[in-house]
């Protein structure tokens, strides 16, 4: 998993990853120094997701501006979030369409396991 984690961070523009189920960090790539944006998107996005699916809303991604950063949180199936930290000023589009990739790989990996 950190391979498909290392291969998204390597495009320059996503500068770390982590994926959730429940409240444990099952695999994170986010640099040490970055780690505190790493427990903020965390305890933020459980949230964000778990009430969104109180209200039975279909949202499945979201985003959070700290400092000159941007986080972002995907819901995946089984109750997985992707968080992807990037500059603020980093397009969503692109974030977004490199997370499918992942989220791809992700799949992948889980029918050859």
């Amino acid at each position: 998993m950190n391979e498909l984690f290392e291969a998204v961070d390597e495009l320059d523009f996503i500068e770390g990853c982590c994926l959730l189920k429940g409240d444990q960090v099952l695999s994170s790539t986010f640099p040490a120094a970055r780690r505190h944006h790493e427990t903020i998107a965390k305890k933020a996005f459980i949230y964000v997701f778990t009430n969104a699916s109180k209200l039975r809303s279909a949202h499945d991604e979201a985003h959070l501006e700290i400092g000159d950063k941007r986080v972002s949180g995907f819901m995946l199936e089984g109750g997985q979030i992707l968080i992807c930290l990037s500059s603020k000023h980093t397009n969503v589009v692109n974030v977004r369409n490199n997370v499918r990739e992942l989220y791809n790989g992700f799949q992948q990996q889980a029918q050859m396991a």
